[in-house]
Order: structure tokens, then sequence, then C-alpha cells
């Protein structure tokens, strides 16, 4: 029964050992397709919306300082269809307007992740911190002529029409599964919830996200 134990872990030690490798001191680049869920917003005056279920995708890298712990960063986007119900303002004796369009979302984040496990499969938790721009492509001005100076082409001209965004500070956590299939290729699974600080009368929100990233490490 010893000689068992004994031989089992002279054979764990190694595994380990070079389980570790895998992402120690390594870099690491990924590809990040993403879905967001649907959701119901409500706004001053009665207004509301719903967007539907969104579709995105993200990149990003990190440095993975020891086989538990990563930093990085990552660039994502998003888009989903929406329609709201516009109420009137005091004063507006007009009727309650129904629109829709599309919600595109822009967020660049800093990062850390911790891996519970050293070998080339562990879950894992992650969170950061960044700024997300959205962009409503609702009407905010008249179309305006503008003029660019292009490099070797020179000038061009074109129709702009302004549309209602913000930029906004955002905060992430997320919980998922790491598998290291090689020294130099990886995929996670992962639920993602982001939070958007709006500010002013709506406050913040929520958006949860599903994504896969599939990446490189070198």
């Amino acid at each position: 029964m010893k000689l068992r134990l004994l031989l089992l872990l002279l054979t764990l030690v190694p595994a380990a050992a070079l389980a570790q490798q895998f992402r120690t001191n390594q870099w690491e680049g990924y590809f990040s397709p993403v879905v967001t869920e649907a959701k119901n917003y409500s706004f001053q005056g009665g207004s509301t919306a719903r967007s539907d279920t969104g579709i995105g995708a993200g990149f990003g890298f990190a440095k993975n300082l020891n086989p538990n712990f990563a930093l990085g960063g990552e660039f994502n986007w998003g888009s989903a269809n929406y329609r709201a119900t516009v109420n009137p303002g005091i004063g507006n004796s007009n009727q309650a307007q129904t629109i829709g369009g599309t919600l595109e979302t822009y967020t660049v984040r800093m990062h850390g992740t911790y891996y519970m496990l050293q070998g080339n499969l562990s879950p894992f938790v992650t969170g950061g911190f960044g700024w997300t721009y959205i962009d409503t492509n609702i009407p905010s001005g008249l179309p305006q002529n503008v003029c660019w100076y292009y490099p070797w082409y020179g000038q061009s001209c074109g129709s702009y029409v302004p549309t209602a965004s913000t930029t906004r500070f955002s905060y992430n956590a997320g919980l998922g599964l790491r598998y290291d299939f090689t020294r130099e290729f990886f995929m996670r699974g992962m639920v993602n919830a982001q939070y958007v600080d709006f500010g002013g009368n709506y406050g913040g929100t929520r958006w949860t996200q599903g994504r896969i990233d599939i990446g490189v490490k070198f």
C-alpha cells in the first residue's frame, strides 16, 4: 500500500510541475465572442426600453505573473437592437412615441484574474475596471456636412448625423473555467457581469454576458 502511494506521488509531482509551466511568466493574447442578455429599462418620466439579446466581440492580453495570478487589459464591442417607449414631458400634450434602434457599446478595461488551481484545468475569478462608450444611435441634432484631409488622397467631405452618446466609468466581475491544451493554446469560458454608472436620475445598470476566450501564449 505504501509503495503504491509513493508511486502515485512520484507521478503527480512532475505533472504538477509541468502544469505550472503552462502559465508562469507567459504573455497571452485572446479573441472573445460575447453574448449579452436581453434587458428591460425604466427611466425618468415613465419612459421604458427593452434591448434584445446582444452579440459582440473583444480581444485582450495578459501577463501570467505566476500559475495563479494574471494582469492584463482588453477591449470589447457589443451591439443589441432595442425598442423604447418615450413619454411626453411636462406641457407636452402629444402621445407617447415608440422608437427602435441599435445600442452599441465599446469598453476598454484593465483586469486581474485569479486561478484557483495550478494545473492546466482551473476555475477562476476575474475583475476589472475601465470606461464604456455607449451610442444609442438616436439623432441628437441635424445632419452636418463635414470634411477631412486624409493622407495621400486629400480632402473628403460627407454628411454626418450626431447621435446621443456618453462615456461612463464601468467595472466587471466574472467566474469561469480555463483549460490549457498545450504550452501555446488555451480556452476559457466565463459568465461576466458588467456594471455601468450612468449617473443622473437613472444611476447604474448591470449587463450579464457569456463569453469564450480563445487564446495563445507566447
